[in-house]
């Protein structure tokens, strides 16, 4: 859904540590690390926008952006990489520390100039927080058979590893 996608990029899903850390990618191009898989999670979880989407974004915005992380950390949000170990992470929880309400509060309504194709939006307000938990708690549940699935591959131990052959220098698994 585009304009799913575009609130998410914007900072308007409703969950404030999202919100905040979207709207910080935008001005710093960077995030914490536990920001961005909540950033994921919601994006792929919680609005049902492809992970391939994210990962674009992402390569686009972050100044520390590596090809091959940002991908294995996409495909993991989108319950289809060699790691599912973060699903149902709860990005639409209200912040639960005082670093974390701080964190809000220096991102989530900070006024940022935007590219032409998201100004539209800019303006359009955050969903209240209830209905977004609500939705999220729904999606939750309609996805447990797909987290039942990725908890099985986790603890099955598969590995990857990439190893450096002359005939093949693809993954070995």
């Amino acid at each position: 859904d585009d304009e799913a996608f575009d609130m998410w990029c914007l900072g308007k899903t409703g969950g404030g540590m999202v919100d905040a850390g979207m709207r910080q990618l935008w001005c710093e191009g960077w995030m914490p690390r536990h920001i961005r898989l909540l950033c994921a999670a919601c994006l792929v979880e919680g609005l049902g926008v492809s992970w391939t989407r994210g990962r674009d974004w992402f390569a686009h915005t972050l100044i520390d952006h590596d090809p091959v992380i940002n991908t294995m950390m996409w495909q993991n949000a989108g319950l289809c990489g060699v790691d599912p170990f973060y699903r149902a992470l709860k990005w639409e929880e209200v912040p639960c520390t005082v670093a974390d309400e701080k964190y809000v509060a220096e991102w989530a309504d900070r006024e940022l100039a935007w590219p032409p194709h998201l100004q539209r939006l800019a303006a359009v307000s955050r969903p209240e927080w209830q209905h977004v938990r609500t939705v999220a708690q729904e999606r939750r549940r309609d996805l447990r058979p797909v987290f039942a699935a990725a908890s099985r591959v986790c603890q099955a131990g598969l590995r990857v590893e990439w190893g450096r052959r002359d005939d093949d220098p693809g993954p070995v698994v």
